[in-house]
């Protein structure tokens, strides 16, 4: 266990990047959210399958899943691809993680969430023509994702980008069991919402066995990737070219730490917050006095809280998948 000590904002693509190559893809599943982007990710998969068979592609498209487990009966049509493209939000990329691992199938993402972390983080687009240049340079960066398990959780349950409790997670536990589309007047409302019942929860932690948190109160985020909330950057050295997982804890969190990272997400910078650190392969969290709401990539974990004195483990994917890559970050 080593505490951080600095803070690199532009670690993503450093120059010891597991990097390959692989063959141009050509048989490739398209694979859309349908209430992602208000809706319109329906029409933009449909313009990447023409787009895609004009080049002589052979395309598939597909709505995704609402459940995990939903995607295992496409596990074989997903092997035989070459490449999936997945038009929706992190949430839809989290559901897949695990199984483009199992086949090492390639995936890239069409921003077409509300945030689309994943998408923005390696510099995609919604352009077809930036698809097609990515498909030919064929250049793929493996990454390493999270993995929680626990007491009551069958098997370990994948996550991007990072999980958290505070404010965002019982902000999306307010959304959690909406249908329809989603749009950010609806996260700013229900955000509203959670900042006027606001309470951190209390954790004990622990990272490779050595305690870390005992028994405080505060904001809690484990992260593998430091993108957050545009350009929020909550755990800066996340890094999912890492085997490795990094704790962020704000101890006393108050109302105006939301505050000032409601200011610095409409400004685009950092939130700089007195935020402790701690990095790791395995961390333990134990929740202590009331249950609480943990999000994870966006998403209500398991449309239940979690219950008090649980501990949830979080540890890194034991192989990286592979993610196909811009070509303008190739060249580079």
């Amino acid at each position: 266990m080593n505490p951080l000590k600095s803070m690199n904002t532009n670690l993503l693509f450093k120059p010891n990047q597991l990097i390959i190559k692989i063959p141009s893809p050509e048989k490739i599943l398209i694979i859309y959210n349908p209430i992602s982007s208000a809706g319109n990710t329906e029409a933009l998969a449909t313009k990447l399958e023409k787009e895609l068979t004009l080049h002589g592609k052979i395309v598939e498209v597909l709505t995704s899943e609402k459940k995990t487990k939903s995607y295992t009966r496409i596990t074989e049509k997903i092997s035989v691809n070459d490449l999936i493209v997945i038009v929706g939000g992190d949430g839809t990329i989290r559901k897949l993680l695990d199984l483009v691992n199992k086949t090492n199938t390639p995936i890239y993402a069409i921003p077409g969430g509300n945030e689309s972390l994943f998408a923005r983080s390696y510099g995609m687009s919604v352009s077809a023509n930036d698809l097609i240049q990515a498909i030919n340079s064929g250049t793929c960066l493996q990454q390493f994702y999270g993995l929680i398990s626990g007491k009551g959780i069958k098997g370990g349950k994948p996550f991007f980008h990072m999980a958290s409790m505070g404010l965002d997670s019982l902000t999306v536990k307010n959304i959690g069991k909406r249908k329809g589309p989603l749009n950010d007047s609806i996260y700013v409302w229900h955000g509203l919402k959670a900042l006027c019942s606001l309470h951190h929860p209390t954790v004990s932690a622990s990272v490779d066995g050595q305690s870390v948190i005992d028994r405080e109160s505060g904001y809690v985020i484990i992260a593998n990737n430091s993108a957050y909330a545009r350009n929020l950057q909550l755990v800066p050295t996340a890094d999912p070219s890492k085997s490795e997982l990094i704790l962020g804890f704000l101890p006393g969190a108050r109302h105006q730490h939301e505050l000032i990272k409601a200011m610095r997400i409409l400004q685009r910078k950092p939130a700089k917050l007195p935020m402790r650190y701690f990095s790791g392969k395995n961390i333990s969290c134990t929740l202590h006095e009331n249950s609480y709401p943990l999000q994870v990539d966006g998403d209500y974990f398991r449309n239940r809280d979690i219950e008090a004195e649980r501990t949830i483990d979080f540890s890194v994917s034991p192989k990286p998948i592979r993610v196909l890559i811009p070509s303008f970050l190739s060249t580079n």
